[in-house]
């Protein structure tokens, strides 16, 4: 269990994850950052809000790719409530909250490169 201090933190991170990974189902395109790349004193409102907001039209397209994507892509929409902490941050990151995030958005991609890798790729 994360220190509860950080658990919004930790959230937020693998909601990043999970809406790259939408994103990547419906071939939005790009490469999803790498957790080291996370600037230190950014936002979890800047890092999460546009992959937030490209939801629906992400989740749309999928639904115009094959059956797996469109089920995958579902899933993990299916997930993202669960996601969502009681307040995504609009305050600069501390070092120990970046890694908190950082470390819920690696653990998150983990588990979706394990479950849905090779639907992921080009």
């Amino acid at each position: 269990m994360p220190d509860p201090a950080f658990h919004d933190h930790v959230l937020a991170g693998r909601l990043l994850a999970a809406l790259w990974t939408v994103r990547l189902l419906a071939k939005g395109g790009g490469t999803p950052p790498e957790s080291g790349a996370f600037p230190l004193k950014a936002m979890p409102t800047e890092l999460v809000g546009g992959e937030l907001k490209a939801l629906t039209g992400r989740l749309l397209t999928a639904r115009g790719r094959d059956d797996d994507r469109w089920k995958a892509a579902v899933e993990v929409f299916r997930d993202v409530p669960d996601l969502l902490p009681k307040k995504l941050s609009d305050k600069n990151m501390s070092e120990a909250e970046l890694k908190a995030f950082a470390d819920g958005y690696d653990a998150q991609r983990a588990a979706h490169t394990e479950k849905y890798g090779r639907l992921l790729g080009p």
